[in-house]
């Protein structure tokens, strides 16, 4: 793969990887609407189990949503100027 192929490809996945990060913005947003909504409700041995598993996961989740996902999408934003300069001169 040429360099410039290499700094296409760049382009694109960090698109992608843009969109990505909204789509689960939004996901994450109407879930923890959802989990609000019958918190009051679920009251149970099972939602004590379910919290179990959920919280780690949640916790993670917005931990990458919240913080990473912007490290990750400037990370390649930054490389994908300075292959530009590279390649373009600058």
């Amino acid at each position: 793969m040429s360099m410039d192929e290499q700094y296409e490809q760049m382009i694109h996945f960090t698109r992608s990887l843009e969109q990505f990060n909204e789509r689960l913005n939004a996901s994450l947003r109407e879930l923890e609407s959802k989990h609000e909504s019958v918190a009051p409700l679920w009251q149970d041995a099972t939602r004590k189990e379910y919290d179990m598993e959920w919280n780690p996961l949640h916790e993670r989740l917005v931990t990458y949503a919240r913080v990473e996902s912007n490290r990750y999408v400037e990370f390649l934003r930054t490389k994908t100027r300075l292959l530009e300069r590279y390649l373009r001169g600058g």
